[in-house]
């Protein structure tokens, strides 16, 4: 199998997923698309992962290739029925292409807190097997307000209400951070583009605490992280038989 990985800066790749993915024999392509690398046709890959970013879905005039990146999920999703898994800006992203609504949260939420899966998300083949609730990593200022026509609602948290959603069998929607862990916090909090959400969260003083609460939440969410991805990968199985 062969994954495309759109990146929209460096730090914001698989993470965890990438080992995975090699153990389970599966050639990764990334695509650098804030460094200005091409989009190339999604045919021929079995998924695409779209990873998050500190853009909004609307920058359209500061980040001109969203115009382009948008007609390609929807090229994607609904012509070419790819899977697709779009984590946080990816997520927002699959959301607006499709014609659902994105905006600003009232107070961006960052940090670790619980994940509560929706009614339909028990029977959901992309949630099976998951605990509810589960704690995960978010960091955002923007939600997705509105979901596109016939999405479905798999997961909430206390501050945000889609979490986690599906459109068709083939597109998932993640807005937590399924592939962070303590390292790739580590990473964030340096990064200027992020402190902002960061600070108006958790303080100024906040990054050591949540380095040190990821550590300890590590086992529970890479376990989850893990079960995810096996059900997206049964998912892609299922796609291509």
């Amino acid at each position: 199998m062969r994954f495309l990985v759109v990146k929209h800066v460096p730090e914001e790749g698989l993470g965890l997923i990438a080992p995975w993915c090699a153990e389970a024999g599966i050639t990764v392509e990334v695509v650098e698309l804030g460094q200005g690398e091409p989009l190339p046709s999604p045919v021929g890959y079995q998924a695409v992962w779209v990873m998050g970013g500190p853009m909004n879905v609307d920058q359209e005039a500061e980040y001109p290739w969203l115009v382009a990146e948008k007609q390609w999920i929807r090229q994607a999703v609904q012509e070419e029925q790819i899977p697709y898994i779009g984590v946080c800006l990816g997520a927002q992203l699959l959301a607006d292409a499709l014609g659902g609504q994105v905006g600003a949260m009232p107070q961006p939420e960052v940090g670790l807190t619980p994940v509560y899966l929706t009614r339909t998300a028990q029977d959901h083949p992309l949630m099976r097997g998951l605990p509810t609730p589960f704690v995960a990593l978010h960091w955002h200022g923007q939600e997705v307000q509105t979901l596109p026509p016939q999405a479905n609602l798999l997961a909430s948290s206390d501050q945000c209400r889609v979490q986690a959603f599906s459109v068709g069998d083939w597109a998932l929607g993640l807005q937590f951070h399924l592939e962070a862990d303590a390292e790739t916090v580590r990473d964030w909090c340096r990064l200027p583009e992020y402190a902002d959400d960061f600070i108006q969260a958790m303080g100024a003083t906040g990054a050591k605490a949540l380095v040190a609460k990821m550590d300890q939440e590590a086992p529970a969410m890479t376990q989850v992280a893990r079960r995810l991805f096996e059900n997206i990968c049964a998912m892609v199985q299922r796609r291509w038989g």
